[in-house]
């Protein structure tokens, strides 16, 4: 009888995972031309533009030009397990978490991985996570990213160390999701990094009122600065801004009653408070309850940005 090495040492781990289907994913799409109807004489008119649908509903996806590049979702978590196959990552225990949102239109694929969990700043653990998005309607790119799932409060802690934790590509002809492998298989390079980033945060002392500053810059909150600017504190601010800002609202009661307690008045303290924001807020609308992956995202990718653009960047 002949011994029979598996290709890749996950096999195992990702034949379990595929055993498990697509879930949300789980459709076939197709495009068709797009035709114009002229209402006074009933004649159509052929654009430039094709519809993207789902085969089983027959709902309407999204409408592009012909240099579009439509991603599958059921295609691109298939090359997405055969890079974490591949990638030399350990994967027992691997949990994946298919979701999509707007009828089918957008796709958010996480995958959290136990065997990489590390300690954080205090002394809580934290566990590698790969998130896997797209889209149809022209809201996300294709984009493959690294991130951290922390124990204690299941925030999702967003890397922001390096662009190499990020593969993002517009849908275009030259479009190749096979290429998201390398923020893949750089994953545990950028988590350290992003560990060693952390114990820097821990150190680096803020006030409140820079804090809450942080906060409303990368919201946007602009009459909040306004009134901090004008001698307000973050307080007298909330209070006093002409419509609520929920999101600032959960953030800062995060911030003081929870992370500035336990974390103490530092930089880490801060991005936990917005972690938790972009993992955990409440969604005002009770619609948007069926796109939750949706907003998570756009939240993370605020996150991200708050934290990588230098010009919001706080200073000790």
């Amino acid at each position: 009888m002949n011994n029979i090495t598996p290709m890749f040492t996950n096999n195992t781990a990702i034949n379990s995972i595929r055993d498990n289907g697509y879930g949300q994913a789980d459709f076939d799409i197709e495009t068709a031309p797009l035709v114009y109807q002229a209402h006074d004489w009933g004649i159509p008119f052929p654009s430039s533009k094709s519809v993207i649908y789902r085969t089983d509903t027959g709902e309407e996806l999204g409408v592009h030009g012909h240099g579009y590049k439509a991603v599958a979702p059921k295609h691109m978590i298939d090359v997405t397990r055969s890079i974490l196959e591949r990638s030399g990552l350990q994967l027992n225990n691997m949990q994946e978490i298919i979701r999509t949102s707007h009828n089918g239109a957008r796709t958010f694929v996480q995958y959290r991985l136990p065997e990489h969990t590390y300690r954080t700043p205090d002394g809580d653990c934290a566990a590698l996570s790969l998130l896997s998005i797209s889209s149809f309607d022209g809201t996300w790119p294709f984009m493959i990213s690294a991130a951290a799932i922390q124990q204690a409060c299941t925030n999702l802690q967003v890397f922001v160390s390096g662009e190499v934790a990020v593969y993002k590509a517009k849908h275009t002809r030259s479009l190749n999701i096979e290429h998201g492998g390398r923020a893949i298989t750089k994953a545990l390079e950028v988590f350290e990094k992003e560990r060693e980033l952390w114990a820097e945060w821990s150190n680096k002392q803020v006030t409140d009122q820079q804090a809450f500053v942080f906060f409303c810059k990368s919201l946007k909150a602009n009459k909040a600065l306004e009134l901090i600017a004008d001698g307000g504190t973050p307080e007298t601010a909330l209070h006093d801004m002409p419509r609520r800002n929920k999101s600032l609202e959960f953030i800062w009661a995060k911030y003081v009653g929870v992370y500035k307690t336990r974390l103490g008045s530092n930089f880490w303290a801060v991005y936990n408070a917005m972690t938790d924001w972009s993992t955990h807020a409440e969604t005002s609308r009770e619609s948007s309850m069926h796109n939750i992956a949706a907003i998570q995202n756009q939240r993370q990718q605020t996150v991200r940005s708050a934290f990588t653009n230098q010009r919001i960047q706080l200073v000790a």
